[in-house]
């Protein structure tokens, strides 16, 4: 009889065991699942690093320090515009300057003025050939000491006046026409060898047109004699060979200009014509 009770208590202990744990782990799975789904809230301890500790501190210092600076824009900046020094356009110096005459420039795009008219005088003796009488006497001078070297600078044509260049020059603008040219080129042709009336350094009275008895002026110990002195009398080869495109003339080995001995002894040395050496070129 004790047996059969001792049995039934048993049994009722063990339901009772049973019955909490069952209890508890209701009670405890809902909590796991939490704890889970919020994680660990205990915040980490990071362990010092020296090292790493320095490079920090360097790399907020050059942060702090390190000037900042415009973000980089992929579109292409605007260069600015840079302004060359524009170069003063040379004073033009007219034929009536009464110290710088010589230099005056003459052509189509500074004729020579309307009423211009140069005081004349031969230039050698038994010659009617003549030149502003400022420039024959030069002339002359250079005619003996070329002579003295055996070289005749037989002058051909000096002074022209208008109505004269007029006529050479519709000459050589109809020569042209008359080949089926249009005026307009022939005018253009003409003009590089033939300068119109007031545009010529020959209606200034400044210029000679020189020969020899050979009639390939180039050639001849004259050119080369006048290529080699005449700087020293004042003149220049006004239309040289390699400055066509300077003068707008065709090379003319026979015209001699007259600029003054100085001048002349510059333009021979720096290899120029009278465009450049007056900064019109």
């Amino acid at each position: 009889m004790e047996n059969n009770n001792k049995k039934g208590i048993s049994k009722r202990t063990l339901r009772t065991k049973i019955i909490l744990l069952v209890i508890l782990a209701v009670i405890m799975v809902p909590l796991i699942i939490l704890y889970k789904s919020v994680g660990d809230t205990t915040p980490k301890i990071k362990l010092y690093d020296r090292n790493q500790t320095e490079n920090s501190s360097e790399n907020q210092e050059a942060q702090t320090t390190e000037p900042q600076t415009e973000p980089v824009s992929e579109e292409p900046q605007a260069v600015p515009e840079t302004k060359t020094a524009e170069k003063e356009p040379a004073a033009i110096i007219p034929i009536t300057d009464a110290e710088k005459w010589n230099l005056a420039i003459i052509n189509t795009k500074y004729p020579l003025p309307d009423s211009y008219a140069p005081t004349l005088s031969n230039v050698i003796s038994g010659s009617n050939i003549q030149l502003d009488s400022r420039v024959s006497e030069r002339y002359a001078e250079m005619y003996a000491a070329a002579k003295l070297s055996g070289c005749v600078l037989t002058p051909y044509s000096g002074y022209h006046s208008y109505a004269l260049q007029e006529t050479n020059y519709n000459r050589k603008v109809n020569f042209y026409v008359n080949q089926g040219i249009s005026a307009e080129e022939s005018n253009q042709k003409a003009s590089a060898q033939v300068l119109p009336a007031g545009c010529s350094e020959h209606n200034a009275g400044l210029a000679m047109d020189i020969v020899s008895a050979s009639s390939d002026f180039i050639n001849t110990k004259e050119y080369k004699w006048l290529c080699e002195n005449a700087y020293n009398y004042g003149f220049i080869l006004r239309y040289p060979e390699d400055k066509t495109a300077i003068t707008g003339m065709n090379f003319e080995p026979w015209h001699w200009r007259y600029v003054g001995t100085q001048a002349a002894k510059e333009m021979k040395e720096k290899n120029q014509c009278l465009e450049e050496y007056l900064g019109l070129a």
